[in-house]
């Protein structure tokens, strides 16, 4: 008869059959190389993944992370932002009067949910990640999650997009596979911090939202997935609302409105995101794509009266459909992997008041170059958006020490413009205010960003 030790041991035994940990330790550091010169990042980062099989049929699996930003206890917080130096165009009131909203420390699930397993059915329930996007760092038809804009575009993707509570329901056929999601948790894209250094879009005042957990508020969505000559094939229709709110404005183009009347009524609005992938092998490489027609999607008017009656028309937006593809192809020359990828947006019915061109064109690049010899990796990512000619560069280096450890070390350059939007003071001085070109820019906005970067990272 087993002693109770025994008996212990192999319930513990089972148990660690049945359950699947893994994780990380991570340190993120970065270093802002232009003036002012500082670190402006030293974020340690905690990260659990494990699965737990209850039997054959039910599996629960979790993840979760906790990190903290040591940097601001070792640096004064307008040091890290460089803000005293970034608005030398606006009046030194205005400088003062700024948010000084940090990256907070986080402990949260990322994910948490329940998987029922069938014979040719899939069931997952719970707060997760859906993605249906094949193009690499492309979000074509792939617009389910939210994105965490906290330290802009530059966490890897997973990291920075926002989970939701949803359900997702997989069916294999004998030739086709079907797809269906229903999510009635509502979130929408997260703004960096308030005045931090990637502050750049921020939620409006008086912004309405949709009620939350309501089912006629849910997004919902199916995906068809077949495979035909070698080809692998999905379209998909999903039923959303647009990440980000629409900002109307019922605001007089001559003269100041003395009402006291907030001009301004941004809120949320529906899309309908009609959408196919392609994926399929091309003379032993690869080439993919993506395409959406996008119905409902609002696009914001300049400064237009065509009735005259001294306010912007159609409050400031006007709804068009638009169409987004891309195209992509991995393939291995001189040992190493390259995935380039062009994407555009055309909108339709295009009306020349609108401030978004007609046609947006961007191009990807990573490349991937093992250096075995050194036990590293390097890597490069560069985006081009051609419209508003600019250009975001990360080079890397990643180390394996050992099995389990890594460091790596890069770069995050940026150039480009700064947006120019609304008026500006002269010197910083508030009694002398000009007016300025009117052009809004993304990448440009951070280009005295150009940092360097460390991370050292423990996986078990």
């Amino acid at each position: 008869m087993p002693s109770i030790w025994e008996d212990g041991l192999t319930k513990l035994q089972d148990f660690g059959e049945t359950v699947n940990l893994s994780g990380y330790l991570k340190n993120e550091t970065a270093y802002r190389f232009k003036e002012p010169r500082s670190f402006t990042k030293m974020r340690n980062i905690v990260y659990l993944k494990g699965r737990y099989a209850i039997n054959d049929t039910f599996e629960i699996g979790a993840s979760a992370w906790a990190y903290v930003d040591s940097v601001y206890q070792f640096y004064d917080y307008d040091t890290i932002t460089a803000r005293a130096e970034r608005e030398d165009l606006q009046p030194l009131n205005f400088v003062e009067g700024l948010q000084e909203e940090k990256d907070s420390s986080v402990a949260t699930f990322r994910e948490l949910y329940l998987d029922v397993l069938g014979d040719n059915y899939d069931m997952r329930f719970g707060k997760q990640f859906i993605v249906w996007g094949v193009l690499t760092g492309v979000r074509i038809v792939d617009e389910i999650n939210p994105m965490d804009f906290r330290e802009l575009i530059l966490p890897d993707l997973i990291d920075y997009r926002i989970p939701l509570w949803s359900a997702k329901l997989d069916y294999y056929g004998e030739s086709t596979n079907y797809e269906m999601i229903f999510i009635p948790e509502l979130k929408f894209h997260k703004p960096a911090p308030s005045g931090s250094e990637w502050e750049l879009l921020q939620t409006v005042p008086g912004t309405t939202y949709p009620q939350n957990y309501k089912l006629e508020n849910s997004e919902w969505g199916f995906r068809v997935q077949k495979t035909i000559f070698d080809t692998d094939l999905t379209f998909s229709y999903f039923y959303t609302w647009d990440d980000f709110p629409v900002v109307f404005r019922h605001i007089l183009i001559d003269q100041p409105d003395t009402t006291g009347i907030n001009p301004f009524t941004p809120r949320y609005t529906r899309i309908h995101i009609l959408g196919s992938t392609f994926q399929r092998p091309f003379f032993g490489q690869v080439i993919k794509g993506e395409f959406a027609y996008v119905k409902d999607k609002f696009f914001g008017l300049g400064i237009v009266d065509r009735d005259h009656d001294g306010y912007i028309d159609n409050l400031g937006e006007l709804r068009r459909d638009h169409i987004r593809w891309g195209l992509g192809l991995d393939f291995n020359l001189w040992k190493t992997d390259f995935s380039p990828g062009i994407m555009q947006w055309i909108i339709l019915n295009y009306d020349n008041a609108l401030i978004q061109d007609e046609f947006d064109t961007s191009f990807n690049l990573f490349v991937r170059h093992p250096m075995p010899e050194d036990n590293a990796v390097f890597t490069l990512l560069a985006i081009i958006l051609f419209n508003q000619k600019e250009v975001y560069l990360k080079p890397k280096v990643t180390f394996d020490v050992t099995g389990h450890f890594q460091v790596s070390a890069g770069f995050d350059l940026f150039y480009g413009q700064r947006s120019q939007l609304g008026v500006a003071a002269r010197a910083g001085r508030a009694t002398d205010i000009v007016a300025i070109d009117q052009h809004f820019q993304f990448i440009g906005n951070f280009r005295d960003n150009d940092r360097l970067f460390l991370e050292f990272k423990y996986t078990f």
